[in-house]
């Protein structure tokens, strides 16, 4: 039970807890919002979700590279955050109108976005912390069920909001994400938060 101790271990735990709370209020509820909400054909679904596609397996292999690149140092997080920040302006104001407007703009538009902020985001905030779990001394495992149970919170949170008002699905969303902007400013000056059961003796400031 050592590792109830490590704060790295809760830190990170938080953040897989609202990144994916914010992932549960996107998936299973975006064809419904397509369709009941903004009345996207079945055809024009399709050209939607292949943008998202082309999009994730362009920026996959782009977030791998800048992973390795960055280490442990928490710039590529920040640019998700803050793009999740933006996660109910860009589907109220954005998105949305963008798909009444053209189908084709609205689709590599929403690609972008959704491809960058999740698709290919995830795995990239999955590999820096696992990265930190090695380094801090806690199973990556037990910070990662922080996000399970985050998503099958916000699963059922968010069936019952849908229903009242979509829109506070997505300020929801964003709510969750200005708390994981919070989770990633947070940093203890010196090696000994992030060095926690560390026996190197010698571990580099985790910080941004």
């Amino acid at each position: 039970m050592y590792y109830l101790k490590n704060t790295n271990f809760w830190m990170f735990g938080l953040f897989f807890f609202f990144y994916f709370f914010i992932m549960g209020a996107y998936f299973p509820f975006f064809p419904i919002w397509l369709h009941d909400i903004n009345h996207i054909s079945k055809s024009d679904t399709g050209i939607i979700f292949a943008a998202i596609s082309l999009f994730s397996l362009l920026f996959q292999p782009l977030f791998g590279l800048l992973s390795d690149k960055l280490g442990l140092r928490k710039y590529l997080l920040w640019i998700i955050t803050g793009m999740l920040v933006m996660f109910a302006p860009f589907f109220i104001f954005i998105f949305g109108p963008l798909l009444q407007y053209n189908i084709l703009v609205g689709s590599i538009v929403g690609g972008i976005y959704l491809g960058f902020c999740f698709n290919a985001g995830a795995p990239a905030v999955e590999a820096f912390i696992e990265k930190v779990s090695r380094r801090s001394n806690f199973e990556y495992g037990r910070a990662r069920m922080f996000g399970c149970v985050g998503w099958a919170l916000c699963a059922s949170i968010v069936g019952i909001m849908f229903t009242i008002n979509n829109q506070f699905v997505f300020w929801l969303g964003s709510g969750c994400a200005f708390i994981l902007a919070v989770f990633t400013l947070f940093r203890q000056n010196g090696c000994a938060l992030f060095c926690h059961g560390c026996q190197c003796g010698r571990c580099q400031p985790f910080g941004i």
